[in-house]
C-alpha cells in the first residue's frame, strides 16, 4: 500500500530514481473499470479509504470473482478501501463457488518487522486508522459478515483462521519480514488454483517485498509481475 506510490508514479516529482526504478508508463488501452457499473459506484464510495489506485483494485476485484472455492484473506487493510472491494466481490452474483467467508488482518496500530533490508518503512506508519473505520465503511457499501483480525499477522491472528482454506490472499504489508512471514503461513492453506496477490511489489519505498518475492521466484514458483506493481503467484496444486 506503499504511501510512496501516490507521488512516486507521478512524473512531476522531481525525484532521482536508483536503477531499476522510473515512472511507468503503461500504453493499453482497455479500462474495464470504465464500464462496470458495480464497480464504478464501489470505487466512488472507498477510494478516500485505501492508497491502492483504481488499476491494482480492478486487479482485485476481476480475480476475487474467478478464483476458485475457498476465502479470501487480506493482510494488511488500513482503512478498508481495498479490503471493501473483496468482500463486494465475494458476493457479486456472477460468481458460480459457493459463499466464501473473508477476513481483514491488520495491526492498526502501523507497519510492523521493519528492518535493515526497508529502505523507506521503519515501522509505525499507516497508523492512522482503526477496526471501527472498517467497519463502518464494510456497512456502508453492503458488504456484512466480514471477519476482522486485529494484531500482528500471522503471529497474533493466525490461529484464528488457521483451518481455513484460501482462495485468495492479498498480501499488502509494505516490508520484507512481514510479507515473507503472511506468505510461508498463507502458502500451504491455498486452494488449487488459488492466487496470492502482493500489493508492493513495484514500489520505490517497498524493495524489501520485491526482494522477498524475487526468492521466491527463483524457488521454482511462477510469479508474474504486473506492470501496476502487483506481483501474482497462483498455486498450481
Amino acid at each position: 500500500m506503499s504511501d510512496q506510490s501516490q507521488t512516486n508514479t507521478r512524473r512531476a516529482t522531481g525525484r532521482t530514481y536508483p536503477p531499476g526504478y522510473g515512472i511507468v508508463e503503461p500504453v493499453a488501452n482497455y479500462r474495464p473499470w470504465d464500464v462496470d457499473p458495480e464497480f464504478a459506484e464501489l470505487y466512488g464510495s472507498i477510494k478516500d479509504h485505501t492508497m491502492v489506485d483504481i488499476y491494482r483494485l480492478w486487479t482485485l476485484w476481476f480475480i476475487a470473482r474467478q478464483v476458485p472455492a475457498g476465502d479470501i484473506l487480506e493482510i494488511g487493510s488500513w482503512r478498508g478501501g481495498s479490503g471493501a472491494v473483496l468482500a463486494r466481490a465475494a458476493i457479486a452474483p456472477v460468481r458460480t463457488v459457493p459463499a466464501r467467508r473473508v477476513y481483514l488482518a491488520d495491526t492498526f496500530a502501523g507497519v510492523v518487522k521493519a528492518t535493515e533490508r526497508d529502505t523507506y518503512y521503519r515501522g509505525g506508519e499507516h497508523a492512522n486508522t482503526s477496526a471501527d473505520i472498517v467497519r463502518d465503511l464494510l456497512a456502508s457499501v453492503g458488504a456484512p459478515g466480514v471477519e476482522i483480525l486485529e494484531g500482528v499477522f500471522p503471529d497474533q491472528t493466525g490461529a484464528a483462521v488457521s483451518g481455513r482454506r484460501f482462495a485468495l490472499c492479498h498480501i499488502d504489508v509494505d516490508v520484507y519480514q512481514s510479507a515473507k512471514d503472511c506468505f510461508e503461513w498463507a502458502w500451504p492453506r491455498m486452494e488449487a488454483g488459488g492466487v496470492v496477490v502482493f500489493d508492493d511489489f513495484g514500489f520505490y519505498g517497498c524493495e524489501g517485498v520485491t526482494s522477498f518475492v524475487a526468492e521466491i521466484a527463483g524457488q521454482g514458483l511462477t510469479v508474474v509481475p504486473s506492470l501496476s506493481g502487483q506481483a501474482i503467484v497462483t498455486r498450481a496444486g
